[in-house]
């Protein structure tokens, strides 16, 4: 897996953007900007409304900082600080992606508040 053989500057400057991407999306409810990355498109829409009932309580929730960049043999984790707009309190962000066909995809993510 080439991004694995990457600085962690260079996977910062290829997973960053997706993160961003996905997070922004969560916030806005927008299913089909969420999904953009995802391998195989794993979360269904239903999952994913399912899912975001803690928005209406905790607001948008922005990347803050990056906290660690996991390498697995076929995986790579990117684990970030989250800020939610109506708590004090940062929440955590994981990420995990692949690469496929040389482009890299998320595997899944979770927030956890």
């Amino acid at each position: 897996m080439e991004l694995l053989n990457k600085t962690e500057a260079e996977i910062l400057n290829t997973v960053t953007p997706i993160a961003k991407n996905m997070i922004e999306a969560w916030s806005k409810d927008d299913y089909e900007s969420f999904i953009s990355y995802f391998h195989e498109n794993s979360l269904s829409q239903e999952d994913f409304e399912t899912q975001r009932s803690w928005v209406q309580y905790l607001g948008t929730y922005t990347l803050d900082k990056l906290v660690e960049v996991h390498k697995n043999p076929d995986n790579l984790v990117t684990i970030w600080k989250i800020k939610f707009a109506n708590r004090e309190e940062p929440g955590i962000g994981l990420y995990r992606f692949i690469e496929e066909n040389n482009q890299i995809k998320s595997k899944g993510c979770i927030y956890i508040k």
